[in-house]
């Protein structure tokens, strides 16, 4: 009997694998990059506000990511939206072990694309991407547009924990 235990937990150990912490995730705020010449509107920046937060929420419930909070270096990420390597940096004095970064490309009032990108801060490398067309400048395709990246480009179904996912 007393031999059996080392076996039993041996067993154990290999069918039920342990899980693996959610990654701090450093998601910054969607950008807009409108070429439309439509110009910006308050309605945008509505748009990104709940696009943003609607991205941190899906990421977290994926079990695989930790969305830090970037409130305290807000000035910092303002005076830096167009500079990724610094967005990175910044993502890495807050905590993260990951950077997800979307953005917005306007074509015109029906044609848009999504792109987001997860980077690893250790070596900067793309763990995840995905870019996907998005037909109108509304919430619902924002919102649609972002959930569909999450389900099947940077979380894809059947993915396991903490492994390493191809860019795509």
């Amino acid at each position: 009997m007393p031999r059996l235990i080392p076996l039993l937990i041996a067993l154990l150990t290999a069918a039920f694998p342990a899980v693996a912490a959610p990654l701090p995730a450093a998601v910054f705020e969607i950008e807009l990059v409108d070429t439309s010449g439509e110009g910006r509107s308050p309605a945008h920046e509505q748009r990104i506000r709940a696009t943003t937060e609607a991205l941190r929420r899906e990421l977290a419930e994926t079990g695989l990511y930790a969305p830090l909070d970037l409130a305290p270096a807000a000035d910092r990420i303002d005076d830096h939206l167009s500079c990724e390597q610094c967005l990175l940096d910044i993502a890495r004095d807050m905590g993260g072990r990951v950077a997800v970064v979307g953005k917005v490309n306007k074509i015109s009032t029906l044609i848009l694309s999504m792109d987001i990108v997860v980077r690893d801060l250790d070596d900067g490398k793309v763990v995840a991407r995905g870019t996907a067309d998005i037909r109108g400048d509304n919430d619902r395709a924002w919102l649609r547009g972002m959930e569909w990246l999450v389900e099947h480009r940077i979380v894809p179904q059947g993915a396991p924990p903490g492994e390493e996912r191809a860019p795509r």
